[in-house]
């Protein structure tokens, strides 16, 4: 058996699929599972093109399958900022430990999220001295890892984009007419990688402004591994 991975374009929706060959199978199969992972069963002399089109095809089933398995699939239940649940930074749990302090703040120490505040400590406080450290975070971090991943573009001849970092509820960033990344600040609680992928996927919004097949042969030549890191996301953070 090998296996192989493609993408479709559905709409403002993108389609990313496993393709596994088997030389004992005689016809095409597409299944979605639970886990958002689409995946097509092929002969071993099925002609790539064939593939593609089925996906094509049933793109509009897919779609709702994925939709579906996003509706129904389990959430992190709300987070009710107290000593000993756990948030994500960096694709890591950090054991959260509230504190009186003398001043507010946040410090990370040995798996835990310190969370200081100046007077008895009320979830709301908590929360918002979270957020207010989460944001600092992200705006750092999300900077430099826009300032690595444009070197190659920079090589194309590109200008180096403003960076915005804003809460989105169904983006994970965006790139305006004047050339402006804007990142959800959601993606602090992301690994590294997965920053790295949404950086770069709107980088090369730069030179294809769409989705077509120029946009991902040039994503999948800066980023081979971009299938993965967006499956990693998914997981994380959906």
């Amino acid at each position: 058996m090998s296996i192989s991975n493609g993408v479709v374009a559905f709409g403002r929706e993108t389609i990313c699929y496993e393709v596994q060959f088997f030389t004992t199978r005689r016809t095409l199969g597409i299944e979605v599972h639970p886990n958002l992972r689409v995946l097509v069963r092929a002969p071993t002399d099925c002609d790539p093109s064939v593939i593609v089109a089925k996906v094509q095809q049933r793109a509009p089933w897919i779609s709702k399958q994925l939709a579906a398995f996003q509706r129904f699939s389990p959430r992190t239940p709300p987070r009710q900022f107290v000593s000993g649940e756990t948030h994500l930074y960096l694709g890591r749990q950090y054991r959260l430990k509230v504190s009186e302090g003398a001043v507010s703040s946040v410090k990370m120490r040995r798996g835990q999220l310190i969370v200081s505040t100046r007077s008895k400590a009320q979830p709301e406080q908590v929360k918002a001295t979270l957020q207010r450290w989460y944001r600092q975070r992200a705006r750092e971090v999300f900077g430099e890892v826009l300032d690595a991943c444009f070197k190659p573009f920079a090589q194309r001849g590109h200008t180096h984009p403003r960076l915005a970092v804003k809460s989105m509820h169904t983006r994970w960033g965006s790139l305006s007419s004047s050339e402006l990344i804007t990142l959800n600040g959601n993606l602090i609680r992301a690994p590294k990688g997965c920053i790295e992928y949404v950086v770069v996927h709107e980088l090369c919004h730069l030179e294809h402004k769409n989705h077509g097949p120029k946009f991902y042969r040039l994503l999948e030549q800066l980023m081979p591994d971009w299938v993965k890191r967006k499956r990693k996301l998914e997981e994380v953070l959906l």
